[in-house]
């Protein structure tokens, strides 16, 4: 008997069950099928919901983030709307915006000002100016930046519970209206008395009541919608600070006018962020679709679109060596207080850059408060005369030409000279030598050795050289050809039309032509590469968020032939070695790798005189290591460093333990082979009179 009282309970609940799914089948068939709600023409519910897309990522290349975007918001208030309601709104949207009430309560209240109009009319012709009176009020005012999505998300899901006191307070009262209406007797009471107009005000009281109340509800939902406003942000962020600043660049608001939800859209103003600004950017995404009664209409959905975010942009440079070159940096500006330094590290192989760096330097993050001239990357933009370090670019033309050997003898006439025509050329104070090899003065860096040995040339030969070397013509850093990427300078001769006898001997010494630092280093490399000049590599991929590869960019060679003979790089490696071994780069001699280079040091010309100063250099040390298999090259050039005792403000001075620094930690950074040690050197060199191997 209990068994079959359960099993028809179990049939009673199963059909309930069943009855209850088929009727919401039933009523979703008519409302979405047979009777759908449609809008008439009358009422707009059309809807274009934007999907923002975000602004690629900069890359180092070991997947280190240099630059990236994040969506925040910036939240406006409208004081017309919130009206009387600030205090109640500022007590709920406090804890998100990070704000306190009374912090919040002046941005939310209503503050009408009189301002002044200046109004032009015409009258009989003539145009009149005047001033009018209006009065105005802010609805737009700034409460808070940069608030995280969730907190804004957490705000919306919850102000749907705001509900105003004037409500609360009016609701009670119509309830308690409400409970006090006349019942049926008094109203039957009331209709025999004749006293209905009593009756009819207690009911007009209730209607306005409720008038009263749709009011505040009507009040209520707009505070709700559009008491606070979020307006969407792309906020870019350089997560290192001032690390390679100049290298990304940074970016600006466009200009124009986004469309409805969409965040201020972001442009590459320099550096990677301006060079690859479009690659970058990504596409947004939309969504047209249809709101009606509070909710989406289905069947009138459009085209739903997903944004496309920008590409990343991966580089060949390496955060850690940046940051060995940025600490470098900042301890020569204590040392000897330049008035601007640069430092570069290349690959000479593949000619990628692994870190550029200079000072004065700037943070992209606060990129609004740093001066112009900060934001300059002087290691591509700004030219100098290169002084001595141009002697590369002489001995390397004059050689391959077979013009001389590193062996053969030139008469240095004791540091004093003079040419054909035009002034004497002189050697720096010390320097004074007679007749020598060439390769001893290259590594004292005689000057007139290096004029002699350039006039051996006509200048037609000597230009197409320079070329040869990437002087005067822009470095081609980016991909493609780059014409002219960041205001790229391409260096320049002084007069290149008339190339006499006194400038031809001049240039030859590094003075009368204007190059760049990342010339200049190039130029140097290609001695350590073989006599093959690379073009300067910054950007290795570009990718999808996912890592997927879209483009890659190989190293490539400046031109099809190298620029050197063999013979002649063999020769001038040999020079650039002893100018560490016994020339004027003895400073930099490391104990684990042999270093080879050359020293610069160029008087700067007074602005004033138009001659040269007396008391102000341009500095520079441009080197490679280890000397037989280079992995690395490295330039520093420093702009007016400090004179602290004779002799201070010579290129392997100054600028010699920046090198030295840069050089010791990269190469440890990166696990090159030292030397072997010097009892191991020595024993194989008695016993085999052959170079000691190199420890793997």
């Amino acid at each position: 008997m209990e068994g079959a009282n359960i099993h028809r309970r179990l049939w009673g609940f199963g059909w309930l069950f069943a009855s209850v799914l088929a009727g919401l089948a039933v009523r979703l068939v008519y409302v979405q099928g047979i009777h759908p709600y449609l809008p008439d023409h009358f009422e707009d519910t059309g809807r274009k919901i934007a999907r923002p897309a975000r602004r690629g990522d900069i890359l180092d290349a070991r997947g280190n983030v240099l630059a990236k975007s994040r969506l925040v918001y910036s939240i406006r208030a409208d004081p017309v709307v919130i009206g009387t309601n600030a205090a109640v709104l500022a007590r709920y949207a406090a804890p998100f915006l990070g704000k306190t009430e009374a912090e919040l309560v002046p941005l939310l209240v209503a503050r009408p000002e009189i301002r002044t109009n200046r109004v032009v009319f015409a009258t009989n012709g003539i145009l009149v100016t005047n001033l009018q009176l209006r009065w105005f009020t802010n609805r737009s005012v700034l409460v808070q930046s940069n608030v995280e999505p969730a907190d804004w998300a957490r705000y919306s899901e919850g102000v749907t519970n705001i509900v105003l006191p004037a409500l609360r307070q009016m609701r009670a009262t119509l309830v308690a209206h409400n409970k006090a209406a006349p019942r049926l007797q008094e109203k039957l009471g009331a209709f025999f008395r004749g006293s209905l107009a009593s009756l009819e005000r207690r009911k007009q009281a209730g209607r306005e009541l409720a008038r009263q109340i749709e009011v505040l509800r009507i009040e209520q939902g707009e505070l709700r919608a559009n008491g606070l406003v979020p307006e969407p942000v792309e906020l870019r962020l350089y997560p290192l600070g001032i690390t390679a600043s100049h290298v990304l660049g940074y970016t600006t608001n466009d200009v124009g006018v986004p469309a409805h939800g969409m965040p201020q859209r972001l442009l590459g103003a320099l550096g990677i962020e301006g060079r690859f600004d479009a690659e970058l950017q990504g596409t947004a995404g939309f969504l047209e679709t249809h709101r009606a009664r509070n909710r989406e209409l289905v069947p009138l959905r459009g085209r739903d679109v997903s944004a496309r975010d920008g590409l990343n942009v991966r580089l060949t440079i390496d955060a850690h060596i940046q940051n060995i070159v940025e600490q470098a940096l900042d301890d020569a500006v204590r040392n000897i207080e330049p008035k601007a330094i640069t430092c570069i590290v290349v690959r000479p192989s593949t000619g990628e850059i692994l870190a550029m760096g200079n000072r004065p330097t700037y943070d992209p993050n606060l990129v609004r408060f740093a001066p112009v001239e900060n934001r300059m990357n002087r290691a591509l933009t700004v030219p100098t005369e290169p002084g001595s370090t141009f002697k590369i670019a002489t001995y390397a033309a004059a050689l391959d030409l077979g013009l001389a050997t590193i062996d053969d003898a030139v008469d240095c006439e004791h540091g004093v000279w003079q040419p054909p025509s035009g002034r004497p050329v002189k050697d720096v104070e010390g320097h004074g030598l007679g007749v020598v090899p060439f390769e001893v003065a290259f590594a004292k860096s005689s000057n007139v050795a290096a004029a002699k040995l350039g006039l051996r040339m006509s200048p037609a030969d000597f230009i197409g050289y320079m070329h040869r070397l990437g002087f005067l013509e822009r470095s081609g850093i980016m991909y493609r050809d780059a014409s002219n990427w960041g205001g790229e300078h391409p260096g320049r001769l002084a007069n290149q039309d008339r190339i006499n006898v006194e400038r031809h001997g001049r240039i030859s010494y590094g003075y009368g032509l204007y190059v760049t630092p990342i010339q200049t280093v190039m130029a140097a490399a290609a001695i350590a590469n073989d006599g093959i000049l690379m073009k300067p590599l910054l950007v290795r991929s570009l990718e999808t968020p996912e890592g997927q590869l879209v483009t890659r960019f190989e190293p490539r060679p400046a031109s099809a032939k190298p620029a050197l003979k063999p013979e002649t790089v063999a020769q001038m490696r040999r020079a650039m070695r002893r100018v560490v071994t016994d020339g004027t780069a003895k400073i930099v001699a490391m104990e684990d790798f042999e270093v080879s280079g050359k020293t610069g040091t160029c008087h700067k010309v007074d602005p004033e005189t138009l001659r040269q100063s007396a008391d102000k250099y341009v500095s520079t040390f441009v080197g490679y290591l280890p000397a037989d298999r280079p992995e690395l090259c490295i330039l520093v050039l420093a702009d007016e460093p400090a004179k602290r005792g004779a002799g201070s403000y010579f290129g392997g001075r100054a600028c010699g333990p920046v090198f030295k620094a840069v050089a010791q930690q990269t190469a440890s950074y990166l696990a090159l082979a030292p030397l072997a040690r010097t009892n191991l050197n020595t024993t194989l060199a008695l016993n085999t009179n052959q170079p000691a191997p190199r420890v793997n």
